[in-house]
């Protein structure tokens, strides 16, 4: 019976020590599967940015369009101008031709 004794306390020691070793091991694994998981997301989510930013380059076209501005359209814009519009207008012509006569 002692000796039953003694082997049964030997078996919870072995099973602690074993149960121990299969944790550590089981972490290691988890962890590196999970960094090599990580490690891998990292480069599809860059590659995907990549690829969407090459999409928007590819299907983007930005049009800029110049147009010559003529007597009639600013005479129109003058006449949508208020009193006091173009009264600061005239004021800046009037800068303009007096720096003009400086110069000459």
């Amino acid at each position: 019976m002692k000796e039953e004794l003694k082997n049964i306390v030997l078996m919870g020691l072995g099973a602690m020590a074993l149960t121990t070793d299969k944790a550590k091991e089981l972490r290691e694994e988890l962890l590196e599967k999970g960094t090599k998981l990580y490690q891998e997301g990292k480069v599809a989510n860059e590659e995907l940015k990549h690829n969407i930013e090459q999409k928007i380059k590819e299907s983007v076209t930005v049009v800029v369009e110049e147009k010559d501005i003529t007597k009639e359209d600013i005479m129109k814009a003058v006449e949508m101008m208020n009193e006091d519009e173009k009264e600061e207008l005239r004021s800046l012509l009037g800068k303009k031709e007096k720096n003009k006569k400086k110069d000459e």
